[in-house]
């Protein structure tokens, strides 16, 4: 793994998991090319969102400040879970954070049920938020 050699047999590619913590400088190559770079550039990117979220100039698209956010994904999603969890002391209690883990329906449904898609931050597009409440 830390020689990105392509150990996933499934995907026939390099499982850089290091890379997402290693410091800005180190040098981690995949097929001749060093991807720490590309990696820390979405760690900011991600950064500057969750600082515009959390300031409000993150606003929908109706112009209302963001008070919800709906984290959906498979596998991984349930570590995200528990790190807010386990931080949540330190969260803006005004703001909401859902996590939807699989594809169960009745769960998104449960997830979303009672939140303002113009105050939600999400990877759905409201009009399906809308559709899912009837």
């Amino acid at each position: 793994m830390f020689a990105g050699e392509k150990i996933n047999a499934t995907e026939r590619r390099a499982v850089m998991h290091v890379a997402l913590r290693a410091p800005r400088g180190v040098r981690m190559e995949v097929d001749g090319a060093d991807v720490v770079p590309g990696v820390h550039e979405v760690l900011d990117a991600m950064a500057d969102l969750a600082e515009r979220l959390r300031g409000g100039a993150f606003v929908s698209h109706t112009g209302k400040r963001i008070r919800n956010v709906v984290n959906i994904g498979i596998g991984g999603s349930y570590l995200g879970e528990m790190a807010y969890r386990a931080l949540r002391d330190f969260s803006d209690r005004a703001m909401t954070f859902r996590f939807v883990a699989n594809v169960d329906g009745a769960d998104f449904y449960e997830a979303t049920r009672d939140l303002d898609p113009a105050k939600t931050c999400s990877s759905f597009p409201p009009r399906l938020l809308r559709r899912w409440r009837r």
